[in-house]
């Protein structure tokens, strides 16, 4: 039969993923790198451990880009050491000013509103059933309904998601519970993490 005829196989996309701390590279591993990989873009979270600013950003995504095909990042929007002024969006404007602009069309900056926890309160029968208190998912439902979504409850000490969802549950492990409780419920944390549904898209049909 021969060689094989080009093109017969699409080129995959190694994509380096930037992420905060442990709970962000587990998710990666445990939830997004698998659906990924059908896209043929096989994801591997670099962990930042972390403290994450522009200053220790700028170090590590000049090594990044070096390392894979594209690059994207998954950090806090609370948090952020020595944020700049702004919302969400400014701050991945920043961030994208790290990168050279001849290397920007590798580059996707993105930073969750307001907190991981976003995504758990966006599945809060998923996260009762994994965290084990009973009438969690009520509450959680209440907290989203009352802000307007779950990537608009708010980034204040008290009141970020993660220490909405410890009051309620304070055996709450984010490490843990966290990206467990989004196995097998992807499609309804984008359903109610419009900013988060739109970064997975985009890195889902990266091309080279």
């Amino acid at each position: 039969m021969g060689e094989k005829s080009a093109g017969r196989y699409p080129r995959v996309i190694r994509l380096g993923i930037s992420v905060e701390g442990a709970t962000e590279r587990e998710f990666v591993t445990r939830v997004l790198a698998p659906v990924l990989a059908l896209k043929q873009v096989f994801a591997s979270p670099i962990d930042m451990r972390g403290r994450v600013s522009l200053e220790r950003i700028d170090k590590e995504l000049s090594k990044l880009m070096a390392m894979f095909d594209h690059v994207t990042t998954f950090y806090d929007f609370y948090g952020f050491h020595k944020r700049p002024p702004g919302d969400a969006y400014a701050l991945e404007d920043a961030i994208n000013g790290l990168v050279p602009e001849d290397k920007r069309h590798r580059f996707t900056p993105y930073v969750q509103q307001y907190e991981f926890e976003a995504l758990v309160l966006a599945v809060p029968d998923h996260a009762e059933e994994v965290i084990g208190v009973d009438g969690l998912s009520a509450k959680l439902r209440s907290i989203v309904g009352q802000s307007g979504g779950a990537e608009l409850v708010n980034d204040g000490y008290e009141t970020c998601p993660s220490r909405r969802i410890k009051a309620i549950a304070p055996q709450y492990d984010k490490k843990f519970h966290g990206p467990v409780a989004l196995e097998g419920a992807l499609d309804e944390a984008r359903a109610g993490c419009p900013r988060f549904d739109a970064w997975l898209t985009c890195i889902a049909q990266l091309k080279k």
